[in-house]
């Protein structure tokens, strides 16, 4: 492990987590900010947390509250009404770092449940590059590349309902990649750029194309880009234990923190 390697401390437990706050703030503004806003997204904001809402998705992270602690319980209050007033299963982020014991017991209080960790990790942008034989990585920048990260993100999440991209390409720090695997389509992830740090976000491979190396070299892309782009640090999460999590800790990345996830009762 290089001497670059991460040492957990408060101030950069809330950057992780404000950086991760901001981007799924730019997640649902997108899709409010569509024609009529049909499925009724709405993005509120308490000083340094925010809290989402889309209804129509139920337990996702579109309905997610971040940033909230004993420091700002009136406002958590506010956020379990409002999740309630839609019987939404909503989910709050607890982190380990921050005061939160008050914060606890309101969920406690209200029927929510902690129901799993989630797993964030940080790092400098400038890490070592492994070599991924037959993947090549590209900005998207075009429709018909477009198209293709589309195909590959929706592939790789298993996910049949189609999310309009279109907005993806112009949202303000935003950037887009499209791994390929022998010249196919395999891979899309996207970067997320905000006050000199870079999120590594949303990244899905195909399951045709698997174990190839195109989540690692999605990961060494967005790290290259960032650092070119002038980030310092990267921040990114994943389920714990799980392959993503694994490639992080190859990248170099450090485990920062999990997050305990506590969930609303469902209706």
């Amino acid at each position: 492990m290089s001497d670059t390697r991460y040492i957990p401390d408060l101030a950069t437990v809330r950057r992780a987590e404000a950086i991760i706050a901001d981007y799924a703030r730019s997640r649902v503004q997108i899709i409010a900010d569509r024609p009529g806003n049909p499925l009724d997204a709405q993005v509120r904001h308490y000083g340094e947390a925010v809290a989402l809402r889309a209804p129509v998705f139920g337990e996702h992270f579109f309905n997610r509250a971040c940033g909230f602690d004993d420091d700002s319980l009136d406002a958590a209050r506010e956020v379990i009404g409002w999740y309630a007033e839609k019987s939404v299963p909503g989910m709050f982020e607890v982190l380990p770092g921050p005061p939160s014991e008050g914060l606890m017991a309101l969920l406690a209080e209200h029927g929510y449940r902690q129901v799993r960790f989630h797993a964030s990790f940080a790092g400098p942008a400038e890490l070592p590059v492994a070599a991924s034989p037959g993947v090549d990585v590209k900005l998207v920048e075009t429709e018909a590349d477009l198209a293709a990260f589309s195909d590959a993100y929706h592939l790789g999440w298993a996910n049949p309902r189609r999310v309009p991209m279109q907005p993806w390409l112009t949202a303000p720090g935003w950037r887009l990649y499209l791994g390929l695997c022998d010249g196919q389509p395999a891979g899309a992830a996207v970067l997320y750029l905000w006050k000199g740090a870079g999120y590594l976000a949303d990244s899905s491979v195909d399951p045709a194309w698997r174990h190839r190396g195109v989540h690692r070299a999605l990961l060494d892309a967005r790290c290259t880009a960032a650092k070119n782009a002038g980030a310092t640090e990267i921040f990114s999460g994943a389920e714990y234990l799980s392959n993503s999590h694994r490639n992080m800790l190859r990248k170099g990345l450090d485990l920062l923190l999990s997050l305990a996830l506590w969930r609303a009762p469902k209706a």
